[in-house]
């Protein structure tokens, strides 16, 4: 063998890669149904089996993240336990012995579950979860640093806490059920101090359980948090932390003031604020104390219409006074309920001066902006990278796009750093080819793809030319399926920009060979 394959580091790295390694076949026959992480965990179990040298790091890569405990119970002795058709049963008692012989394994376990599976299958029934508690240590999974919890049976928080560790760095919990959270959250601060990642979802809307300051008190270095519910002693104490990024709110309880927030300002500027609520007046005790600095935040709001007293206008003049407005990078806002959005109600975005990335894609209400409503937001937003403004909107009639192929290139001219563009508009008023320069001569060579939705048109040759024109480098165009509508030839929409598509590719060629001739090249 030769010496590089004795060295621990080289292995380890060469397996990780392997374990990571999509299409792997390594003459392993993959047999029907079986997916490649099988494959590759057959293929690190094979190696660990190969000799001394390779046992070591084969073994730490391949329990460094078990999905499941089964493979805990699988490599208990073979007279203990039994496979059957619908998951793993015990058939004797385990005794302190087995659980010395696999731990080498369980030291190993770095990450435990993945987003939406459970790590306790429910064919496997509860007498292997109550055994899964019985071993002899503190704690299952000793050097356990990343868990995803999903479940919320009423046995289930026994064996939640003998997984927690205070090496634990990540926890996701998922479970629907408030006395289950409430038998675990206290206890959380005390137990996991090395906390830097933590979310909790799926609480009950009518009575969520809260993340209490005495569960964040001890996070120090935490540096994101998701959570459905937060009081505002926690709120208070997350302001101060100097090492919190990112920041999820949610308010779902339809109970406006479930909880009282103190005046509270955050010492630093946080990377992403999100902040979702089933309606605008819920999140308003929440912004009316607390300021909170952000480079990039996020605003979804539920199936509930804004209040005749709450605004999406308010809420907006609101935020943009809580979050540092001339900081602020990245915006996004999304509402679910149907409604139309007037440039009175987005005009407070006007103040986030330093945006670079703006996504108003609204899947249900319609922006109902025009030309001159889109020359002025974008005369506010120069810095302007990457925007999306209605090409997700249902364009059902009588409500319709306003915005016209010259408030697009008007769009363009004010802000020059345009890469990645959707918009919805109604490209209707270009219906044939003229000598005339189109958008006056202005060009954006940034943007390769323009997503457009269920935007209108007629005249897919003409839209073809001016998109060529002043998107020289454009090579996709995304559409949506509409409403049904269909134009004056009896085409969908859709299928008209379909065919601006494929005249795009033919008027670029033109335009290429000609700019070849004239000795111009960009």
């Amino acid at each position: 063998m030769h010496s590089c394959l004795q060295i621990y580091e080289v292995l380890r790295n060469i397996f990780s890669a392997l374990n990571d390694y999509e299409d792997i076949t390594l003459d392993v026959q993959q047999l029907s149904g079986t997916s490649s992480v099988d494959v590759r965990r057959r293929t690190l179990a094979r190696l660990a089996r190969t000799c001394r040298t390779f046992s070591e790091p084969a073994l730490d890569v391949l329990w460094a993240h078990i999905d499941t405990l089964a493979p805990v119970v699988a490599c208990l002795l073979r007279h203990v336990w039994s496979r059957h058709r619908h998951g793993l049963r015990l058939n004797g008692r385990i005794l302190t012995s087995h659980w010395r012989d696999i731990e080498k394994y369980l030291t190993r376990v770095r990450a435990l579950g993945k987003a939406g599976q459970s790590v306790m299958r429910t064919e496997d029934g509860l007498e292997l979860v109550h055994t899964l508690c019985s071993h002899p240590w503190p704690s299952l999974l000793p050097r356990l640093e990343k868990l995803f919890w999903l479940g919320s049976n009423c046995e289930y928080p026994r064996l939640l806490l003998s997984l927690l560790t205070p090496t634990l760095t990540e926890l996701h919990l998922h479970a629907m059920s408030s006395p289950f959270m409430s038998s675990v959250l206290p206890i959380l601060g005390a137990i996991c101090p090395l906390i830097k990642h933590f979310s909790n979802t799926g609480l009950h809307a009518a009575a969520p359980v809260p993340v209490s300051r005495a569960v964040v008190c001890g996070w120090h270095q935490l540096k994101a948090l998701s959570t459905e519910a937060v009081d505002g002693p926690a709120l208070l104490h997350l302001s101060t932390l100097p090492s919190l990024e990112h920041l999820q709110l949610s308010f779902l309880s339809l109970r406006r003031g479930f909880f009282k927030y103190s005046p509270a300002t955050f010492s630093n500027t946080l990377r992403h604020l999100t902040i979702r609520a089933q309606s605008p007046e819920l999140c308003v005790p929440l912004l009316e104390a607390t300021w909170i600095p952000a480079r990039s935040v996020s605003i979804s709001l539920g199936n509930f219409p804004p209040s005749s007293l709450v605004s999406n206008e308010k809420i907006l003049v609101l935020l943009a006074s809580r979050v540092t407005a001339q900081q602020v990078q990245a915006f996004s806002l999304d509402l679910t309920y149907d409604s139309l959005i007037t440039i009175t109600e987005i005009m407070p975005l006007f103040s986030f001066c330093a945006l670079e990335e703006l996504m108003l894609p609204s899947t249900c209400g319609n922006l109902t902006i025009n030309d001159q409503d889109l020359l002025r937001a974008a005369k506010s937003w120069p810095k302007l990278k990457k925007l999306r403004l209605g090409d997700e909107g249902r364009w059902i009639t009588p409500a319709r796009p306003q915005i016209t192929l010259d408030g697009f290139a008007g769009l363009l001219l004010h802000c020059p750093d345009l890469c990645s563009l959707g918009i919805g508009m109604d490209a209707t008023s270009y219906s044939v080819v003229t000598p005339e320069v189109p958008g006056g001569g202005i060009i954006n060579t940034k943007i390769t793809t323009l997503s457009v939705g269920a935007s209108l048109i007629e005249s897919p040759l003409a839209v073809a030319a001016f998109l060529s024109s002043v998107l020289p480098n454009l090579k996709n165009i995304l559409s949506k399926v509409d409403t049904g509508c269909v134009t004056m030839t009896g085409e969908s929409h859709r299928v008209k920009w379909m065919r601006v598509s494929t005249y795009l590719r033919d008027v670029n060629m033109i335009r290429k060979q000609e700019r070849t001739r004239l000795g111009i090249y960009y």
